[in-house]
Order: structure tokens, then sequence, then C-alpha cells
């Protein structure tokens, strides 16, 4: 499917009035500032990265083996608050695989960009998580 195709799935996802809380205010939401920041490109069409979003594809296995991945991941690390796991789900979707980014915030994971690559020092090829990001090991 291509980019266009995958975030109009990711966007039906999200109700009008879930939109209207990212947009005016997350009362009600359990989301980060960094998870909605990166719905609100989401739901707005703004990508932080130009890609070819009518020619780029992506496969459907990919992006639901990465989804099935991120629930056993937060279903396990955090159970305390899974009302909060679909917007992490949503925007590390999006970020893999509409604007192929890495999925923590550089602030966290401390990832550089470098001639278009983008390289992280807590890359762990172990991760369940790791292997679908765009960020390759510092060595």
């Amino acid at each position: 499917m291509t980019v266009t195709e995958f975030t109009a799935q990711l966007k039906a996802r999200i109700s009008p009035r879930e939109a209207e809380q990212l947009r005016n205010g997350t009362d009600g939401l359990c989301i980060s500032a960094f998870n909605r920041d990166v719905c609100l490109r989401l739901l707005d069409d703004i990508p932080g990265v130009t890609v070819d979003r009518d020619f780029a594809v992506i496969d459907p296995t990919d992006a639901a083996a990465l989804e099935a991945d991120l629930s056993a991941y937060l279903n396990e690390y955090m159970a305390d608050r899974p009302e909060g796991h679909r917007w992490i789900i949503l925007a590390c979707l999006y970020l893999t695989f509409a604007e192929r980014l890495p999925m923590h915030p550089q602030s966290a994971a401390k990832w550089v960009e470098k001639d278009g690559r983008y390289y992280c020092p807590s890359m762990a090829p172990e991760s369940i998580t790791c292997k679908y990001c765009m960020c390759e090991s510092i060595e």
C-alpha cells in the first residue's frame, strides 16, 4: 500500500472528538507531548520528512508485525497505563512507515542524523522494537 493509503488508515483510527482533543488540549487523552505532535502531523498531513507518498510502498505485514510487537511490549512494560498504548502505537507506525524517522524523540534516545541516516547509541538489536527503527547502531 502507498504511504497515502497507510496514513488514511491510521487517521481513521482517530475519532473526530479525539482529533479535536489533540488539537485543542489533551484532557482525557493519555498521550505524551511528543506523540501528540506526531499525531497532529498525521491528522494534518504535515509529514516531518518528504517522502513520495503516492509511490512509496509500505508492506502491511511489516506494519502489522510492528503493531503486534509494540502491543506486546506495552502490555508488559506499561501495563498500568493501557489507555496510552494506542497513541504510542499510532505514533510509532506513522514515524516508522510514513515519515521514516526514529520512533523515539531525539531528546530521549539521543540519536543523531548524519548524511540522511540516523544513528542511535541506545540501539539494541535484540530489542523487540529496535528492529523496526530507522536508526542504526553507533559503533
